[in-house]
This record gives structure tokens, sequence and C-alpha cells, in this order.
């Protein structure tokens, strides 16, 4: 008898690898904790597939992932679509597989800015915000440099403090671009110039993600980041003791993320399917509380600012009698200018 429920149970376990094994799949890349696993799961749980996700710290580096493997969706900026689009990696959207895209409008002011572009085709809008500067509140004259000299307070002043540096070419260069006065995306020579001048000036540290917890710890006293960052820490943070804040420029820029299916996708209406899940008010809502970052649609966002407490200065990424420039991929000779000026800026340190 022993032998026979043997017998019996490794049959039983080979049904159930097998059937494990031909579960549908969906491969993601995606930006580091950009998607709260809870909603995965349920995707999964809900729709009997497995969601495979790998992370990626840039979006030249996702670029290389859907160049060179397989994935069903991508999580790109703007200015990177604008590119890919043009290499014919990405494919359309198939809007009439998306039932809850209608039930949804994006911002207006959000809209307004790449409204008119080659990507909408392609997008689906998936959080926004700004870069800015967060800094160690602990020392009060930080404050009022910070919002008094805006920009120039991260460019002047790095013989009085420590200051850290987004490692990112476009966003190190539009910091020193809005600095100087110019648009994050000018492509003239002599500004870029004045740009690739001041990040050789300035003493900086540079970093990614961990920029954020050097402010927190106080090995820095300011640093570039994205306002998302600064929230997701924030909300982490016991509300008593926190000894960090942030502030948004005047004129700043404001960057898009969306979720795209790259031409090459294997499981197109798993894709849409799994998109559409994030499209859900209820799964959308969630998903942006997990993440920190502001939604891209008008009924998440209330949402949020009522119901969940982000009423706050900064949340708005486009508040009223703001400049706000979304960048654009431009030309390939830009882009090899940006990579040079910050390979310039990194070895000067």
């Amino acid at each position: 008898m022993k032998k026979l429920f043997s017998f019996i149970a490794i049959i039983l376990i080979s049904i159930l690898s097998i059937s494990c094994s031909t579960k549908p799949k969906l491969y993601i890349v995606n930006w580091g904790d950009y998607m709260d696993p809870a909603l995965i799961s349920a995707f999964e749980a809900e729709y009997g597939v497995d969601v495979e996700e790998e992370p990626v710290d840039s979006n030249e580096a996702m670029a290389t992932r859907i160049q060179t493997g397989s994935y069903d969706i991508a999580v790109f900026s703007e200015y990177m679509v604008d590119k890919l689009i043009d290499q014919n990696l990405l494919q359309p959207i198939n809007f009439a597989l998306l039932t809850n895209n209608s039930e949804l409008t994006v911002i207006p002011k959000l809209s307004s800015l790449y409204s008119s572009s080659s990507i909408v085709p392609y997008v689906i809008p998936y959080a926004w915000g700004t870069i800015g500067i967060m800094y160690d509140n602990d020392k009060p004259e930080l404050k009022a440099l910070i919002e008094t000299e805006g920009w120039a307070a991260l460019f002047e002043h790095t013989d009085e403090y420590n200051v850290g540096m987004y490692d990112s070419s476009r966003d190190a260069v539009a910091a020193a671009l809005l600095y100087k006065g110019y648009n994050v995306n000018s492509d003239n020579l002599g500004e870029l110039a004045e740009a690739e001048a001041a990040l050789i000036a300035a003493d900086f540290s540079w970093g990614t993600d961990e920029l954020r917890g050097w402010v927190i710890e106080e090995t820095l006293d300011m640093a570039l980041v994205y306002s998302g960052d600064y929230f997701s820490e924030y909300y982490l943070a016991d509300e008593d003791s926190i000894t960090f804040d942030f502030y948004v420029p005047t004129t700043t820029n404001v960057w898009l993320d969306s979720m795209v299916i790259p031409q090459n996708a294997q499981n197109v209406v798993l894709a849409h399917q799994f998109i559409d899940f994030f499209l859900r008010e209820d799964i959308a809502i969630a998903n942006s509380d997990y993440i920190g970052y502001a939604p891209c649609y008008e009924e998440i966002y209330n949402a949020l600012v009522i119901d969940y407490g982000y009423d706050m200065v900064n949340f708005d990424p486009y508040p009223d009698d703001t400049i706000r420039q979304m960048y654009v991929y431009g030309t390939d000779e830009r882009s090899q200018r940006l990579t040079a000026i910050l390979l310039a800026a990194k070895n000067n340190d």
C-alpha cells in the first residue's frame, strides 16, 4: 500500500508540476520597487498566470533589455518611448482591449505636455512627477537658501554643503541647464557647454536611488531626486521625526512614465489584460499609494488627495503659476553629448 500511495503521490506531483510549468507567463521589465508585489500576485491569482518582473535602474538599461530579450511590458519614460518608436521596438496599444481605460481621465495639465507627441498611441500613462531638491531640514538655513536660490543652491554651495547629483546624463544635464536658465531639451552647443562647466565646477556625490537615503542619514545636506522618491520616504517615516524636506523650483522638468508593449512581446493579449487590471480604479489607487508617485488620472489623483492624505505641497507635479518642461529624445548626437558631459563631470570629481 505504501508503494501504491508513493506511486500515486509521484503522479500527482508530476501533474501539478506540469500544470504549474504550463501556466502562461508574462515578462515585465520595470524600475525597482515600482509596482506593488501584492497586486501583481492578485493579478496572477485572478488570471491563473505567472508574472516575471525584472528590475533595472535606467531607461537605457531597459531599452537594452527589450532589444536583446523578449518582454511583454516595459515601463519607460517619455523621451525613451520617443526613441524606441523610431527604432520600431514598440507596438501600438490596442485600446479596444482596455475596458477600464475609458473610465479614467488623464490630468489635463499632464496631457497638454504630450498630447501632440508621437508617443500617444503607444503609451498607457503610469506615473508622473518632477525633479527637485531633497534636503536636510535639521539645518534651518538650508530651507531659506534653497527657496531663495532654487537650482543655484545645488551648484554654487558644494564647498559649504555635501550635495548629491543624480547619476543620469539626462537629469544631471537638465538640472544644470535649468540652473543656467535654459530649456531642459536645449541642443545649443554653447548652452550645453555652460551646463557641462557647471557640473564640472561643482563637487558632487554621485548616486541614484541611494541619494534620498543619504539625505535622510544626513550624509548629504541636499540632493537632486525625483519627487516620488521623496514621497516614498515621507510616508515610510515616523511623521514626528522627519528630518528631510523637498523643494521644487518654479521651473523644472516633468517626466512621464508609461506602460508600453515591446514589438517582440509574446503574450500581447495577456499584456493588455495586465495593463487593464492596473487601470481598474481600486487597483490603480492601491498601486499609486504603494509607489508614492503622483497618478496620471484625475480620478486616482483625487482619491489619493481626498481619501489618502496626499494633500501636501509638491504632490501636484504641475501647480498653477509654474513652468514645466517634458524631455524629448532629440537626436542621437545630443544623447551622446549628454553622456560625454556626465562622464567629464564625474571624472573631474
